[in-house]
């Protein structure tokens, strides 16, 4: 039996039939869903992710890090399919981590020529190169838990989010139900961010001053970016320290994470615009960014850039686009996932899953590969 010390969290939240106050993060040995009912689909795992394996969190050094500027644009969106699809069956998924919204961001990290200048670096780099060599569920467990996996704890109703402890600061969990592995994980980090408790039930990724932001603007490499969250202002900005040159700047449109040194100038007071065939022209901080929407499958849409977020110029809206949400299944083996308003797909079976399953909270993945 696995015994991990974890960080306990006391959380307590009102639900549809009363209140219910639960440690979110276990410390102890304990019976998992998957040892009581070792034949549920979901439960299907290689050996290196069974109840009774003990797990290594560091990333395997012997792996070399993929050279992703020598992947054309067609292979970066197969691995970044083949990625984001082992995250959701092996860790279950909720808010970025959902297959449409993680294959965008894949993409921006493994196409070297989406943006040259805004590549991933630092813990950024280090979490998509882990993913992109992941042959197996205690594979994905290293990239994802830093600090090793980290259980929940029984939930008798209702559903509860949280933050991972120490070295598992940046990854948001979802726990419902049986103690044992979360129902859902979104490692901030893929994004640059970190995970912050909202309240003692629910967890968001956010930038590094949370809840103590009161104005957007730069605190050492990170970008604050303060935005109203109910009553109290959160900070949904990044670390620019995982993209482009590492740094943030301050700038008239606000601050932004510094393109690389790839960057050809521009004139500061050009606006953005979109070129035929979807292509993204703006000038971020006197650096020019040009990104081709059409190959994440998105269209350009300047009205939604922000010096926070350039690549947030690429999406669908009006008709015939869709709302992000629980992502579902349109056969036993087909993923369906919508992220910026279009719709993604994936054959689970074709990069070596099982078949798609929506769990109860209506969260559809495919499922860890049977052996």
């Amino acid at each position: 039996m696995r015994s991990r010390t974890l960080l306990v969290i006391a959380s307590c939240s009102f639900v549809v039939l009363g209140l219910a106050c639960v440690d979110l993060f276990h410390d102890t040995d304990f019976d998992t869903f998957c040892t009581s009912s070792p034949s549920d689909p979901a439960c299907a795992a290689d050996a290196a992710t069974a109840p009774d394996a003990a797990v290594d969190a560091t990333v395997d050094a012997t792996v070399p890090h993929p050279d992703f500027c020598a992947w054309t644009s067609s292979q970066a969106k197969d691995q970044a399919i083949r990625a984001c699809a082992w995250l959701g069956a092996c860790e279950g998924t909720i808010g970025e981590s959902s297959f449409g919204a993680c294959t965008i961001d894949a993409q921006l990290a493994y196409d070297c020529s989406l943006t040259p200048a805004l590549r991933p670096r630092g813990s950024v780099d280090t979490f998509w190169a882990c993913l992109a060599t992941v042959k197996s569920c205690g594979d994905v467990d290293r990239c994802v838990f830093p600090g090793g996996v980290q259980d929940c704890n029984l939930v008798t109703s209702g559903s509860f989010s949280g933050c991972g402890a120490n070295a598992n600061g940046s990854v948001r969990l979802e726990c419902a139900g049986p103690a044992g592995r979360a129902r859902g994980v979104e490692p901030c980090a893929m994004v640059g961010k970190t995970c912050s408790p909202e309240d003692n039930s629910v967890a968001t990724c956010s930038g590094n001053l949370a809840f103590a932001c009161t104005k957007s603007g730069c605190s050492g490499t990170s970008r604050t970016d303060c935005k109203a969250a109910g009553t109290r202002m959160l900070d949904r900005g990044n670390d620019c320290a995982g993209t482009g040159a590492g740094k943030c700047v301050e700038g008239d449109a606000g601050p932004y994470c510094a393109l690389g040194a790839d960057a050809t100038p521009c004139a500061p007071d050009s606006p953005p615009s979109c070129e035929a065939n979807n292509i993204v022209n703006a000038c971020i901080g006197g650096a020019k960014l040009r990104l081709d929407c059409g190959v994440l499958g998105l269209n350009c849409n300047v009205s939604q850039l922000t010096s926070i977020d350039p690549t947030s110029a690429c999406m669908v809206t009006g008709s015939g686009s869709c709302n992000p949400g629980s992502d579902t299944c349109e056969s036993d083996n087909r993923l369906h996932s919508c992220g910026r308003g279009a719709f993604f797909d994936v054959d689970c079976t074709s990069v070596g899953l099982g078949k798609c399953l929506v769990n109860i909270a209506g969260h559809g993945a495919c499922t860890r590969p049977a052996n």
